[in-house]
């Protein structure tokens, strides 16, 4: 909040949400209207309410799906901005500027760490959600247990921006998550407590990359502290 020049790149995920629901939005609802126009054809009363109301329907269908679209890819769109803010934050902490990773590479990371969080989350929130199903009484349980699901893989996300910047494998990220457990596990359970208020998720998305960034470099600094050779 203190350095007016990275606001530009924490504008960007709602930027990126904005444009691609409006734009899929505005295209799906001028598609569906000369779709519905050839299949309904008639003048009369109950052929003009019939196309009213399949315009509707289907627009309410295009919306939807225009706004899970633009949640779903505004992250990964607004990735170089996110790393952006990284880079800056880990500047601003006396920390030198990393190589820039090569581009294939580095998404090819990224996409592994991705689906290895959905490998592992995906059907844990499933079983946890079968559960609560069979037997409700069991959400005292399972409730919990999803918060800190959830705080884990947030954690996990939120480190690929400051843990990719430095290149960092998978392997070593799976060994950094390990040792620094508790620490990881506290910074996750707070920022998925926040994101439980809908809507906060992109508005948040900078600020939880820019503490990711202090987080892994209190851990370095730690590190070195206790070993010359440091965290990697």
């Amino acid at each position: 909040m203190s350095r007016p020049s990275v606001w530009p790149y924490a504008v960007v995920p709602v930027f990126v949400l904005l444009a691609l629901t409006l734009g899929l939005g505005a295209l799906g609802l001028w598609g569906s209207f000369y779709l519905v126009s050839a299949v309904v054809s008639g003048a009369s009363a109950w052929a003009e309410a019939g196309r009213w109301g399949l315009e509707l329907l289907i627009g309410s269908v295009v919306l939807v799906t225009a706004a899970l679209c633009g949640f779903a890819f505004a992250q990964p769109l607004s990735g170089f901005a996110l790393e952006a803010i990284s880079e800056r934050q880990a500047m601003a902490l006396g920390h030198a500027p990393h190589p820039k990773p090569a581009f294939f590479a580095n998404m090819k990371r990224s996409i592994a760490v991705n689906l290895l969080g959905l490998a592992v989350g995906v059907p844990l929130f499933i079983v946890l959600t079968i559960i609560e199903i069979a037997a409700p009484p069991a959400a005292v349980v399972t409730w919990p247990l999803k918060l800190l699901l959830s705080a884990l893989l947030l954690a996990w996300d939120l480190l690929d921006y400051p843990l990719g910047l430095r290149g960092v494998p998978l392997g070593a990220r799976l060994s950094f998550f390990g040792r620094n457990f508790w620490a990881l596990l506290a910074f996750g359970c707070l920022g998925a407590v926040i994101l439980l208020v809908p809507g906060l998720g992109l508005l948040l998305l900078p600020f939880g990359v820019a503490g990711a960034t202090r987080l892994v470099a209190w851990t370095e600094a730690r590190s070195r502290a206790d070993t010359p050779k440091g965290l990697w």
